[in-house]
């Protein structure tokens, strides 16, 4: 998760979540308080595309609420990946 704070800020947070089993990282965090912003969320999980983009879309409109904030979707894409296909596959192992 990515948010970019207005753009007369150079200002940048990210938010990694690898696993459920571990705690998020917080590589980059954000100076200052922002009043406008542009949150990016790249979700890769099991599941429903669709379920998946609403349980984002319900969480972003529930934590914007009750920071005492709004949220606005400008634009979702959610899709289910095909089948990998690899250039190179090893029949053993040297």
């Amino acid at each position: 998760m990515t948010l970019t704070a207005d753009p007369k800020v150079d200002q940048v947070g990210t938010l990694n979540l690898v696993s459920t089993a571990v705690e998020p990282e917080l590589p980059q965090a954000l100076e200052h308080g922002l009043s406008a912003g542009e949150l990016v969320v790249n979700l890769r999980a099991e599941g429903r595309p669709e379920t998946l983009r609403d349980a984002v879309e319900s969480g972003l409109v529930a934590s914007a609420a009750a920071a005492g904030a709004k949220a606005h979707v400008v634009y979702v894409e959610h899709f289910r990946p095909g089948r990998p296909v690899p250039t190179h596959r090893m029949n053993a192992v040297q």
